[in-house]
C-alpha cells in the first residue's frame, strides 16, 4: 500500500466566499433583540465516532439546466474507524460557533454575525450519516422548515473503469463511470488515498474520488483538500428541539418537489401573517435534483 499523502489546497479566495449565488441581491435581516443564553440553548449532540481524516468537496450546482450559472461551496467528507458524515461545510462551522459562543456567554448581538455568515455559506442540502458496520445510511434532509429523517442501504454503485488519468490536487487519478438514480457519471479516484469513498452518497471505488460529475454537468463534485482531522473532531447528529419526522427517501425527495413547485401549499405554524396581510403568491423554485429516481 503506497504512504497516505496528505494536501490541502488553500483556496484564495477564502472558506467564507465559496458559495456564489446565480443572485447577489438579498433582503435585509431584521435586527433581533439582544438576549443572553443559558447553556442550556448549546446544541445537543448525538455523538457517533470521531473522524480520523477530513476530505473537502466544491460542490457545484446549477438549478436550472438551461443556464450556465451556478452555485458553488464547500462540503466536507469526515472519515472514521465506523462512521463517514458528509456535511455542508458551512453548517458544521455554524454549529461549532453556536456552541462555543453560547459556552463563552455572548449574546445574540455578539455571536449572530459570524453564526449566520458561516450558514450562509451553504446551500440547503441533505447531511449523511454511513453506519459501515451495519451498511445503513442516515439521511437528515430540510423541506421548507419542517426536518425529515430516513434510512436507506448504503446504495453500491456499478462501476465500469475506463482508460485515461489525470492528476488532481497532486495525486494520480484514475477515471469510472456509472449511471445512480437517474444520472450518468464520470468519476476520477486516486489509489494514493485507500479508502473507498467520495461525495455525497458515491464510494465504491479502490481509492477516494477526487472528482465526479454527470454527464450533464449539473452537479459536480471536485477534491479540494485532503488532511487528518484535528482532535475531536465529532461525527455527529444535532439534536433540534424539534425531532425530524420519519419517512422514506421517495417521500421526502417527493416533498421536496412538492415544495419547489408549489411553495404556497407549505405552510409554517411559526410564521402567521397579519390580519389583513396581503399574501403574495410565491412562484415555483427552481429545482434540479441530483436524484431523478
Amino acid at each position: 500500500m503506497k504512504p497516505l499523502l496528505l494536501r490541502t489546497l488553500f483556496l484564495a479566495i477564502g472558506i467564507g466566499s465559496l458559495c456564489f449565488h446565480s443572485t447577489t441581491a438579498s433582503a435585509q435581516a431584521p435586527q433581533k433583540t439582544d438576549r443572553h443564553h443559558a447553556l442550556s440553548d448549546t446544541i445537543a449532540l448525538t455523538i457517533f465516532d470521531y473522524a480520523q481524516y477530513r476530505a473537502y468537496y466544491r460542490k457545484q450546482y446549477r438549478d436550472t439546466p438551461s443556464d450556465p450559472r451556478e452555485y458553488r461551496w464547500l462540503q466536507l467528507l469526515q472519515i472514521g474507524g465506523k462512521y463517514q458524515g458528509y456535511v455542508n461545510y458551512g453548517e458544521l462551522r455554524a454549529d461549532s460557533i453556536w456552541n462555543a459562543s453560547i459556552k463563552a456567554g455572548k449574546s445574540d448581538a455578539e455571536l449572530h454575525p459570524e453564526w449566520s455568515a458561516a450558514k450562509d455559506e451553504s446551500l440547503p442540502d441533505v447531511k449523511l450519516l454511513f453506519d459501515r458496520n451495519k451498511g445503513v445510511l442516515d439521511a437528515y434532509d430540510r423541506v421548507f422548515v419542517s426536518k425529515y429523517h430516513y434510512s436507506e442501504p448504503i446504495p453500491q454503485q456499478q462501476w465500469t473503469m475506463v482508460r485515461g488519468d489525470s492528476t488532481i490536487l497532486g495525486y494520480t487519478c484514475h477515471k469510472a463511470t456509472t449511471r445512480f438514480r437517474g444520472r450518468d457519471y464520470v468519476a476520477w479516484y486516486t489509489e494514493e488515498i485507500p479508502y473507498p469513498y467520495g461525495p455525497y452518497k458515491f464510494g465504491g471505488l479502490p481509492g477516494l474520488i477526487t472528482c465526479i460529475y454527470d454527464t450533464q454537468r449539473e452537479h459536480i463534485y471536485t477534491l479540494v483538500g485532503f488532511e487528518k482531522a484535528p482532535a475531536l473532531d465529532y461525527i455527529y447528529y444535532g439534536n433540534g428541539r424539534r425531532k425530524p419526522t420519519e419517512g422514506t427517501r421517495e417521500e421526502v425527495n417527493k416533498l421536496q418537489r412538492q415544495y419547489h413547485e408549489q411553495p404556497d401549499l407549505f405552510k409554517s405554524d411559526l410564521i402567521t401573517p397579519a390580519p389583513g396581510t396581503k399574501i403574495n403568491r410565491k412562484p415555483p423554485k427552481p429545482y434540479n435534483p441530483i436524484e431523478l429516481e
